[in-house]
């Protein structure tokens, strides 16, 4: 059960202190999931404020993820889901201008430390789920959504074999941002195949229950992507160029004609 909920709080502010409370209070207990919070009409009595005052504190709960609400079935303790890790880290993204080349600079070093420990700590189901996706990624007909998914399931799984679920929930956290910038890897030409065969590399790499070689064959295929990625743009600035060229002489040749 949830330890006893801070009752006591100022008139400012009052929502804000009220999910404060509320919020302490989920985080202080081992057994809070899925437990049923108090209604809305208990909260407001034991607040001793309005019951709108009640719902914009829990307004401020489910936007944090840590509780769900059902309609006429009250409010429950939840985990946060990733999304919402991703979403704030996102937001922070964009207001400070972090570029994807940070991003991935970022994401190498996790996935490094991520690799080195699952060298040591991955079983035998974890190699085998590896061998799984890399056998899926195989299917020419994934669209490009799908093959990211797996690429970053890959890589997700490679991070929880290290027996760090935060590392590897940041790991997770990277892929999302990232989504976009890893489709470009598979785009350019070549880009599936190559893909495949890195990965290959990493499983085998952390076959062998070598921290450096697992370290390396990471380190050499998250480089190789951002070159692919650094290729794939390239080609776009390229065509951006010739197509503008093309609409010039268009535009121009038009003129030409109806003078």
């Amino acid at each position: 059960m949830m330890k006893s909920i801070d009752y006591n709080v100022q008139r400012t502010n009052l929502y804000e202190q009220i999910a404060e409370n509320l919020e302490k209070a989920i985080l202080s207990s081992s057994t809070a999931v899925a437990q049923r919070l108090p209604s809305e009409q208990e909260l407001a009595r034991q607040f001793n404020v309005s019951r709108t005052v009640i719902r914009e504190a829990l307004k401020i709960l489910r936007e944090r993820g840590l509780i769900t609400q059902k309609n006429g079935g009250g409010s429950y303790v939840s985990k946060p889901n990733i999304d919402v890790v991703s979403n704030a880290i996102n937001r922070l993204v964009c207001m400070e201008n972090i570029d994807n080349d940070n991003l991935h600079t970022m994401r190498i070093i996790l996935e490094v430390a991520a690799g080195r420990l699952a060298a040591e700590h991955a079983d035998e189901e974890d190699f085998a789920h590896l061998q799984r996706i890399i056998d899926s990624m195989r299917d020419r007909s994934l669209d490009i959504d799908e093959r990211i998914m797996k690429d970053a399931e890959f890589h997700i799984t490679t991070a929880r074999a290290s027996g760090n679920e935060l590392l590897a929930r940041f790991v997770e956290v990277m892929t999302i941002l990232l989504h976009d910038y890893m489709a470009k890897g598979s785009l350019v030409l070549g880009g599936i195949n190559d893909a495949l065969l890195r990965h290959g590399n990493v499983l085998d790499a952390l076959r062998t229950r070598d921290p450096d070689i697992a370290e390396k064959a990471i380190r050499d295929h998250l480089i190789a992507s951002r070159k692919s990625v650094e290729k794939y743009d390239s080609m776009q600035q390229e065509e951006k160029i010739e197509n503008g060229v093309a609409d010039f002489v268009a535009k121009h040749t038009i003129k030409e004609e109806t003078t």
